[in-house]
This record gives C-alpha cells, sequence and structure tokens, in this order.
C-alpha cells in the first residue's frame, strides 16, 4: 500500500462497486444532506454506476474520491473526497464523511492529513480548501485542528429543507 494513503490505524482506498450501498448511506444520511449540496437523494443504481464508471485520473474527472478503511477491523469507517481539482492552479477542495459509528475517534483528522499528503506529493496540489455551512459546528472544528485556516464567508449562501433560513458558507484554506 502506498504510505501515502495508510497510517498506523486507516488506509485510503479506491472506490469499489459494493461500496454503492455505503455510498448511498452517506450521501442519504439526513444530516449530510445539510452539508453535501444536493436537494434529492442519490439512488442506489446512480451511485452503483459511479463506482463501476470510477475515473482513478482525478485532474480528467475533476474529483478523487477514496473509502476510508480502519486498518484492525477492515470495516470501511467513511469517504473523503477532493474535488474541483485545478492542475493548472493547483488546488483543490477536501470533503469528509465519517459514518456516525466511528466518529468522534480521531478517524477524520488522520484522513485529512493522509489526503493532504497524497495530494502534495502525487498530485502535486499545493493549497487544499473547504467549503463549510456556518453552522456545521463539528466540521468548522475538524479542519481548523487539521490546519485549515478561515479566509472568509459568503452570506445567507447555503440553504437545505432542514433550515428555517439560508446559512453562510465559511471558506477555508490549508497550504500544503
Amino acid at each position: 500500500m502506498n504510505s501515502r494513503l495508510s497510517s498506523r490505524r486507516i488506509v485510503l482506498r479506491a472506490v469499489e462497486p459494493e461500496d454503492a450501498v455505503l455510498m448511498s448511506a452517506a450521501e442519504n444520511d439526513e444530516c449530510n444532506i445539510d452539508f453535501n449540496g444536493y436537494c434529492a437523494p442519490f439512488s442506489s443504481r446512480q451511485l452503483l454506476e459511479y463506482a463501476l464508471s470510477y475515473d482513478a485520473d482525478p485532474f480528467r474527472a475533476g474529483q478523487i474520491r477514496m473509502m476510508m478503511t480502519d486498518t484492525e477491523s477492515g470495516n470501511t469507517i467513511g469517504i473523503v473526497d477532493l474535488t474541483e481539482i485545478s492542475a493548472r492552479d493547483s488546488h483543490a477542495f477536501t470533503g469528509i464523511y465519517i459514518f456516525p459509528d466511528h466518529r468522534r475517534r480521531g478517524y477524520a483528522k488522520e484522513a485529512l492529513e493522509l489526503i493532504a499528503s497524497y495530494a502534495s506529493a502525487t498530485l502535486r496540489i499545493n493549497t487544499l480548501g473547504a467549503k463549510i455551512a456556518g453552522d456545521n459546528d463539528a466540521s468548522i472544528s475538524l479542519f481548523e485542528k487539521a490546519g485549515y485556516a478561515f479566509k472568509g464567508s459568503l452570506e445567507k449562501w447555503t440553504y437545505s429543507p432542514r433550515r428555517k433560513d439560508p446559512v453562510d458558507l465559511l471558506l477555508y484554506q490549508k497550504t500544503i
């Protein structure tokens, strides 16, 4: 395994067709829908098609998704994404989802460190960004602990059916 994709506790690996069920659980998690930018649920078929047609060239695809696996149990514990990858500008946005049973154990911070190492060494990305809904305190705390700095906000930018009013979209950045 590529050392940039693994640590003592977790491995970041490519998406496999059998991950469609787990991706469906993550993408359609009621809490995640508020933060993933989509207004409608994903179908299992859509996510299976994504897994089957997965493009491992992040520059062509503009994104890369990796599944997080616990090295001890072998269980998939989350998903980490690089999106809006720009080879020209050497930057990307980071997104992360940890399955509820595995939260608050430090996996997310560890995965952010691994994906930053991979982005820097393999993709030659030098800046990572994160877009965080202003009321997502857990993500704000996570990204700040992972070394991302607050750079600004877009006022009343993001809305979901679960919110009464739109909230600010916070922009964070990390130079790697």
